[in-house]
């Protein structure tokens, strides 16, 4: 957590949310660099499924990475700032990352909102996503379930920015919202600069 004393910000407790987060951005970086050698090389032709895997074979894992990596930074953030607005021992409480996302808004922020709630149905995809490829279990084939939710890498930028936008609009003390949220929209004006200069 980041605390900041006569205009000096340093660092409280370490967490490995600026890691987590960084995971997130190079598969965003790399998606889009997929996608500009895609249409130098195609133009906006559409491309099937076996012909995006032989041309860029990461594509598909870049989103299980990108899923699980936002779930993991969102969890690392929500339990520090928990420990740091409540207790530790609240952190430590048995809770999934949503509800977590939930106590922060409802008790530690007093928020109750419309935009909380979409979020909050968000994060639970999210949870949902990330708990079937951290756990995933073999079935029989016709009674597999498969993922519940796709999230692409630029929609994992735009989850962890919507949270820690709303926390940093709430609680103008949290340098470590504040901070990652800026470093994500900068992320988002550099792929959209990105893949503006391919067209004339």
């Amino acid at each position: 957590m980041l605390v900041e004393e006569n205009g000096v910000i340093h660092q409280e407790r370490a967490s490995a949310l600026g890691y987590l987060v960084k995971v997130v951005v190079l598969q965003q970086y790399d998606k889009v660099n997929d996608f500009k050698y895609l249409y130098l090389k195609y133009g906006g032709a559409t491309l099937t499924k076996e012909q995006m895997e032989l041309e860029c074979p990461s594509w598909d894992s870049r989103w299980i990475v990108s899923q699980t990596f936002t779930a993991m930074s969102l969890e690392a953030f929500y339990f520090d700032y928990i420990q740091n607005n409540a207790s530790k021992t609240q952190a430590g409480k048995k809770r999934t990352s949503p509800q977590r996302f939930q106590y922060i808004c409802n008790e530690i922020l007093k928020i109750n909102t419309n935009e909380v709630n979409k979020l909050f149905d968000k994060l639970v995809l999210l949870d949902k996503t990330r708990t079937h490829w951290v756990h995933n279990k073999s079935a029989d084939f016709e009674n597999y379930n498969k993922v519940p939710e796709f999230f692409s890498s630029d929609e994992c930028i735009k989850i962890l920015l919507e949270v820690f936008e709303l926390i940093s609009k709430n609680d103008s003390s949290c340098i470590v919202a504040r901070e990652t949220a800026c470093i994500l929209k900068q992320v988002q004006e550099n792929v959209a600069n990105e893949v503006a200069a391919l067209t004339p």
